[in-house]
C-alpha cells in the first residue's frame, strides 16, 4: 500500500516532472508555503512566470497553459543561500574536471546559490559560465576576487595599487571584492580598505571583508564595509559592543551592516561557545546575519555543521531566515532571491516536515527548483 506521502509525490511526477528541468512557467499547488518574510500559508499556491514568482496566496490558480506540481501538503520554502563558501577544493584543473557532481551536491542539499570566496578566480568564472548556460547542474555563484590592502611587509598599498586592482577584477566579471582585515587594528588598514570600498562602489561591486575578532570587526566597519564573511570568534562580545559594530556599519550597506555566520569553520574549543554567544548579541543589536560556512565540507554536512552551532542560540524560525532571507541580503541578491513574494525569482526546495517545528527536516529535500526548473527530483 502507498503511504501518503508517495501518493503525493507520485501527483507530482505525473504532473510536473513532464514537463521537466525545462519548465519556468508552472503553478506549485497544495504547498505549505513558508513565505520567508515571516507569514506562513497552511494550502498555498505559487504561481511561476518566466522563471519568476507571479503570485503566492491561499487561492488556487486556474490557467490551462501552466504546467501544475501539486505538493499535497508538503512544505515549500526559498532556495538556500550559502554566502561564504570555497567552491573549488584541491587542484583547480583537477576539481574542474568533477566540477558537475560537485555542484550537483549543492542543490541536492537545497541550495540554489552560493557566494564564492577564495577561489582560483580564472576556474570559478569558468565554472559560473558553465552553471549558467545550464551546461551542468547547480546553484548560481556569485564570485568574489580578492584584494590585498597590505604589502609583505605589513605596510598599506598604495592607493593606486587598490584601485587598479580592483577594476581589474571589474574587467573580469566579478561580483564582489574580498580582502582581510588583520587582528591588529590600525589606521593604515582602515584607510586601505576605505580605498577599495571607494573603488568598489564606482564600479558597482560588493565589498566583502574578512574578520576574526572583534578588533577587526569594528576596524573593517570604521574602513566602510557593510559585509563581514564571519562571526567574530576571538573575544567576547557584551551588549554595548554589539551595539557598536552594528552602528559603526549602519550607513555602510544599503540596509546595515551584514554578517556570515562562518561558526563550524572557526576553532570552538570544548565548552567554548564565543562564536554562537557573540552571534546572539549581535543579531539581538540589529545585524543582518546570514549563513555562511568557509569549510570543505561536503554542502549536506557543511549544513548540520553550522546548524549544529546556530541551534544553540537562535530558534527555527530566525535559522531559516539566516539560511534564506538574511543570505540573500549578504550576497546582495535581496532584491531576487530570498523569499517567496511576488517578482522574486522562483527558486524553491519542497521538504517533506515542517523545518519550524524540527530543523531536521531541512535534509528531507523532495524537490528543487531554480528559476522555475526542476533540477533535483529525489522521489
Amino acid at each position: 500500500m502507498k503511504t501518503a506521502t508517495s501518493c503525493c509525490l507520485a501527483i507530482i511526477c505525473s504532473l510536473g516532472f513532464a514537463y521537466g528541468v525545462a519548465a519556468q512557467d508552472l503553478v506549485l499547488s497544495n504547498a505549505r508555503v513558508i513565505v520567508g518574510n515571516g507569514d506562513v500559508i497552511d494550502r498555498g499556491t505559487i504561481e511561476v512566470r518566466r522563471g519568476r514568482i507571479a503570485s503566492v496566496s491561499e487561492t488556487p490558480v486556474i490557467d490551462p497553459e501552466l504546467p501544475i506540481l501539486d505538493a499535497e501538503g508538503l512544505t515549500v520554502i526559498p532556495g538556500f543561500i550559502d554566502a561564504h563558501r570555497q567552491v573549488i577544493q584541491g587542484d583547480p584543473d583537477v576539481w574542474m574536471e568533477q566540477a558537475a557532481d560537485r555542484m550537483r551536491e549543492y542543490v541536492e542539499a537545497g541550495f540554489t546559490t552560493v557566494l564564492s570566496m577564495g577561489d582560483s578566480l580564472e576556474h570559478v568564472l569558468e565554472l559560473r559560465g558553465r552553471l549558467d548556460s545550464r551546461e551542468i547542474p547547480g546553484p548560481r555563484l556569485v564570485v568574489s576576487g580578492p584584494v590585498r590592502l597590505a604589502t609583505d611587509n605589513g605596510n598599506a598599498r598604495p592607493e593606486g595599487e587598490i584601485r587598479e586592482t580592483v577594476r581589474d577584477l571589474t574587467l573580469t566579471g566579478a561580483d564582489a571584492i574580498d580582502s582581510v582585515m588583520l587582528a591588529t587594528r590600525g589606521v593604515s588598514g582602515i584607510e586601505a580598505l576605505s580605498i577599495a570600498k571607494d573603488e568598489a562602489d564606482q564600479q558597482g561591486l560588493l565589498t566583502l571583508t574578512h574578520i576574526e575578532n572583534v578588533q577587526s570587526a569594528m576596524a573593517a566597519v570604521e574602513g566602510g564595509s557593510g559585509y563581514l564573511t564571519r562571526t567574530p570568534w576571538i573575544g567576547e562580545l557584551d551588549e554595548q559592543m554589539a551595539q557598536d559594530i552594528v552602528e559603526a556599519g549602519r550607513n555602510n550597506a544599503e540596509y546595515g551592516a551584514v554578517m556570515t555566520s562562518t561558526l563550524g569553520a572557526s576553532t570552538v574549543a570544548d565548552g567554548d561557545l564565543a562564536g554562537p554567544a557573540n552571534a546572539r548579541l549581535l543579531w539581538d543589536a540589529g545585524i543582518i546575519f546570514a549563513y555562511g560556512t568557509d569549510t570543505a565540507l561536503l554542502p549536506r554536512d557543511a549544513l548540520r555543521h553550522e546548524l549544529t552551532l546556530l541551534d544553540v542560540v537562535f530558534s527555527n524560525e530566525e535559522i531559516i531566515d539566516i539560511l534564506t532571507k538574511s543570505a540573500a541580503f549578504a550576497a546582495r541578491r535581496d532584491d531576487a532571491l530570498g523569499t517567496l513574494e511576488p517578482g522574486k525569482i522562483a527558486d524553491m526546495v519542497i521538504l517533506e516536515g515542517d523545518p519550524l517545528t524540527d530543523l531536521d527536516d531541512l535534509f528531507n529535500v523532495k524537490v528543487v527548483i531554480r528559476t522555475g526548473r526542476i533540477v533535483i527530483d529525489n522521489r
